[in-house]
């Protein structure tokens, strides 16, 4: 067998295989060699790799549109192409879905290895303060290779292709369905892209965020940060000396890398780099946007993980509003358990400064400007600067403004003046009432690379 054939093969093979494996060198399984501690060199050789992987969907396809009974979310079961096999995931549509207009991308990403189900696509929010999330965010829920999406009456039920790869490649997934949204549903807005995960999910959540630039704020329920851990290297241990573990993390590193490597599947260094990938605390930075969550008595998931990640990103000099860190004395391996950790959630997930599109073209020249700012009765918006109104420009530009929330409120035509486009607002929506006073912003429907203007509405 050659050094990837274990990684495609179906989960259920892979685990016989690796038990089997484990009955046969239990009695000479060390993972010393495994388990030392990673270099400067390997890190970097990890990164590397990450940075040469952009993982590209083909022939995108809506495989079912449903409505589910209980909530009554419209939802769709998507599918694309990747790495040579076929790629499913959720989608949950915001309660004011428009035809027309532009919603907020929350990428939601489960726990566990046993897929994604529609339960937790409609119910994950339920016990969120108000309907922000339910209102405005488009969600964007990714299987993981090998594992099915079961979709209930609304979406079926089918089954990603490809062999395990848990907390890498699942990035790559993840990172892939949300190119194909933003590909294929223009009214997903690129500049507005979260990404909430716990578990499982949490540590592909950390993934995210170091590896896609399109993230901006990322909540993390208690997710694995470091492969390295003594609880994991045991747990991996008893897993190949006795066939079971309860320790979940040392199951997959047993099952996934340290029973190849130890039947001559993998080399030493493709298992170190493997283990090594699958770690995100060697890589984490200041700028990297995190809100990170861990109850005190988490046995599945020790609090360990969070509090490191926690020690580097204060070390790297983190602050608020782009990094927090929550423990929660109660707190247990249950979202619920996390008191007080949806509101949290959600204003972080809500409170972003501007809605700008990450890896968008370089800023024209031109910009938007409002005055006067902040306003009482009403502003004036003008698209200003050079290039605003000259001949290469187009007669007119459209604004949108929406809440702090992301969603829709007014839209705008702005029409010449002198060297600029403008247009006034008089602080209504788009049914004529007057707006409530706090945060709005103000963007180009259809001009890349301009900086929303962020509008402040007085009583």
């Amino acid at each position: 067998m050659g050094p990837n054939t274990l990684r495609r093969a179906p989960r259920v093979l892979a685990v016989l295989v690796s038990m089997s494996i484990a009955t046969a060198a239990a009695a000479q399984a060390d993972l010393s060699a495994l388990f030392a501690p990673a270099t400067g060199a390997e890190v970097a050789a990890v990164a590397q790799d990450w940075a040469g992987r952009l993982p590209t969907p083909t022939n995108w396809q809506v495989v079912r549109d449903g409505i589910d009974a209980a909530t009554g979310y419209a939802v769709q079961a998507v599918s694309h192409e990747i790495e040579g096999f076929t790629h499913y995931g959720g989608l949950r549509f915001p309660r004011e879905w428009q035809p027309q207009g532009r919603f907020p991308v929350l990428v939601l990403l489960h726990g566990g290895f046993d897929g994604l189900t529609l339960d937790f696509l409609v119910n994950f929010d339920q016990d969120f303060p108000g309907t922000a999330i339910a209102d405005s965010f488009l969600i964007v829920a990714p299987t993981f290779r090998s594992e099915p999406l079961n979709g209930g009456e609304a979406l079926g039920y089918r089954t990603s292709g490809g062999g395990p790869s848990p907390f890498d490649r699942d990035c790559d997934d993840a990172m892939a369905l949300l190119t194909a949204v933003l590909l294929n549903i223009p009214q997903a807005d690129p500049g507005y892209v979260v990404v909430l995960g716990g578990s499982r999910g949490g540590n592909v959540a950390y993934h995210l965020a170091l590896r896609d630039p399109r993230v901006r704020r990322t909540a993390i329920r208690y997710g694995p940060t470091d492969f390295f851990m003594d609880h994991v290297r045991l747990g991996a241990q008893e897993r190949l000396d006795t066939g079971i573990t309860a320790d979940s993390l040392g199951r997959e590193v047993a099952d996934l890398i340290a029973a190849p490597w130890l039947a001559g599947q993998l080399t030493l260094a493709q298992a170190r780099h493997a283990l090594i990938s699958w770690c995100v605390l060697p890589h984490l930075r200041a700028e990297v946007p995190l809100q990170i969550h861990h109850g005190e008595l988490d046995d599945t998931v020790p609090i360990l993980h969070s509090a490191r990640a926690d020690s580097v990103m204060v070390a790297e000099g983190a602050t608020a509003p782009q990094y927090a860190y929550y423990v929660y004395p109660q707190g247990s391996h249950v979202p619920s358990s996390l008191l007080g950790s949806e509101q949290r959630i959600l204003d972080y997930l809500l409170g972003l400064p501007a809605l700008t599109e990450v890896g968008a073209a370089p800023p024209r020249p031109a910009m938007l400007r409002g005055w006067p700012n902040p306003f009482a009765g009403g502003t004036t918006v003008a698209l200003a600067g050079s290039g605003a109104a000259d001949k290469a420009s187009p007669a007119t530009a459209q604004v949108e403004i929406r809440d702090a929330r992301g969603r829709l409120v007014r839209r705008l035509e702005l029409a010449p003046d002198g060297s600029a486009l403008s247009r006034r607002w008089d602080g209504r929506d788009a049914g004529g009432r007057d707006v409530a006073a706090g945060v709005y912003y103000a963007a180009l429907r259809d001009r890349r690379g301009t900086a929303p203007l962020k509008l402040v509405r007085l009583r």
